[in-house]
Protein backbone atom coordinates (compact mmCIF):
# COMPACT_ATOMS: atom_id res chain seq x y z
CA UNK A 1 0.00 0.00 0.00
CA UNK A 2 2.62 2.56 0.73
CA UNK A 3 3.96 2.10 -3.10
CA UNK A 4 0.70 3.13 -4.01
CA UNK A 5 0.06 6.13 -1.93
CA UNK A 6 3.63 7.25 -2.62
CA UNK A 7 2.70 7.03 -6.55
CA UNK A 8 -0.68 9.22 -5.93
CA UNK A 9 0.91 11.89 -3.54
CA UNK A 10 3.80 12.17 -6.27
CA UNK A 11 1.57 12.68 -9.14
CA UNK A 12 -0.33 14.95 -7.07
CA UNK A 13 2.73 16.84 -7.11
CA UNK A 14 4.01 16.55 -3.42
CA UNK A 15 7.72 15.37 -2.76
CA UNK A 16 7.32 12.53 -1.56
CA UNK A 17 9.62 10.06 1.20
CA UNK A 18 8.45 6.98 0.73
CA UNK A 19 9.89 5.74 4.82
CA UNK A 20 9.34 1.77 6.56
CA UNK A 21 8.95 2.97 10.01
CA UNK A 22 9.13 5.39 12.80
CA UNK A 23 12.50 5.29 13.91
CA UNK A 24 13.85 5.76 10.51
CA UNK A 25 11.41 8.52 10.31
CA UNK A 26 12.90 10.18 13.55
CA UNK A 27 16.20 10.06 12.52
CA UNK A 28 15.50 11.36 9.28
CA UNK A 29 13.63 14.16 10.72
CA UNK A 30 17.24 15.30 11.63
CA UNK A 31 17.48 15.51 7.69
CA UNK A 32 14.46 17.60 6.98
CA UNK A 33 11.43 18.78 8.21
CA UNK A 34 8.70 17.30 6.08
CA UNK A 35 5.12 19.37 5.93
CA UNK A 36 2.75 16.49 6.95
CA UNK A 37 3.34 12.47 7.65
CA UNK A 38 1.19 10.00 7.33
CA UNK A 39 1.64 6.63 9.08
CA UNK A 40 -0.47 3.58 9.99
CA UNK A 41 -2.19 2.81 13.36
CA UNK A 42 -0.50 -0.79 12.81
CA UNK A 43 3.65 0.28 12.60
CA UNK A 44 6.70 -2.44 13.47
CA UNK A 45 8.38 -2.16 16.80
CA UNK A 46 6.08 0.65 17.55
CA UNK A 47 1.95 1.56 18.15
CA UNK A 48 0.87 3.74 15.30
CA UNK A 49 -1.36 6.13 18.18
CA UNK A 50 1.45 6.47 19.82
CA UNK A 51 3.94 7.35 16.78
CA UNK A 52 1.40 9.65 15.95
CA UNK A 53 1.10 11.35 19.67
CA UNK A 54 4.77 11.75 19.51
CA UNK A 55 5.26 13.13 15.95
CA UNK A 56 2.82 15.58 16.71
CA UNK A 57 3.84 16.45 20.10
CA UNK A 58 7.86 17.04 19.50
CA UNK A 59 8.19 18.09 16.00
CA UNK A 60 4.39 19.97 15.74
CA UNK A 61 4.05 17.62 12.16
CA UNK A 62 0.88 17.79 10.78
CA UNK A 63 -0.25 13.67 10.96
CA UNK A 64 -2.51 11.66 8.94
CA UNK A 65 -3.37 8.96 10.30
CA UNK A 66 -4.85 5.45 8.46
CA UNK A 67 -6.68 2.64 10.08
CA UNK A 68 -9.35 0.03 9.91
CA UNK A 69 -11.11 1.25 12.93
CA UNK A 70 -15.05 2.17 11.82
CA UNK A 71 -15.97 2.64 15.42
CA UNK A 72 -16.33 6.64 16.90
CA UNK A 73 -14.04 5.96 19.33
CA UNK A 74 -10.78 5.56 16.71
CA UNK A 75 -12.16 9.39 15.83
CA UNK A 76 -11.96 10.29 19.77
CA UNK A 77 -8.43 8.69 20.22
CA UNK A 78 -6.95 9.96 16.95
CA UNK A 79 -8.04 13.14 17.95
CA UNK A 80 -6.13 12.26 21.65
CA UNK A 81 -3.18 11.21 19.73
CA UNK A 82 -2.47 14.75 18.04
CA UNK A 83 -4.04 13.14 14.53
CA UNK A 84 -5.46 16.15 12.20
CA UNK A 85 -7.24 13.23 10.40
CA UNK A 86 -8.09 10.22 10.99
CA UNK A 87 -8.29 8.21 7.46
CA UNK A 88 -10.18 4.82 6.95
CA UNK A 89 -8.86 2.15 4.85
CA UNK A 90 -9.98 1.01 2.72
CA UNK A 91 -10.03 4.56 1.05
CA UNK A 92 -9.64 6.07 -2.27
CA UNK A 93 -5.71 7.69 -3.86
CA UNK A 94 -7.86 11.02 -4.51
CA UNK A 95 -9.35 11.23 -1.13
CA UNK A 96 -6.05 11.07 0.73
CA UNK A 97 -4.78 13.70 -2.02
CA UNK A 98 -7.64 16.24 -1.06
CA UNK A 99 -7.32 15.82 2.67
CA UNK A 100 -3.39 16.28 2.49
CA UNK A 101 -4.13 19.91 0.60
CA UNK A 102 -6.82 20.73 2.93
CA UNK A 103 -4.77 19.91 5.53
CA UNK A 104 -1.79 21.53 4.21
CA UNK A 105 -4.08 24.80 3.89
CA UNK A 106 -4.68 24.80 7.33
CA UNK A 107 -1.11 24.84 8.10
CA UNK A 108 0.30 26.87 5.16
CA UNK A 109 2.16 29.70 6.86
CA UNK A 110 1.56 33.10 5.16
Amino acid sequence: MRGELTSALAEAAFKVANIPDYFETLWKLSEFKPDLIITAEELPLLDGWEACYQLHRTFGIPVILLGKDSSDEAWVRAVQAGADFYLRMPFSCLELVARVKAILRRYKKD
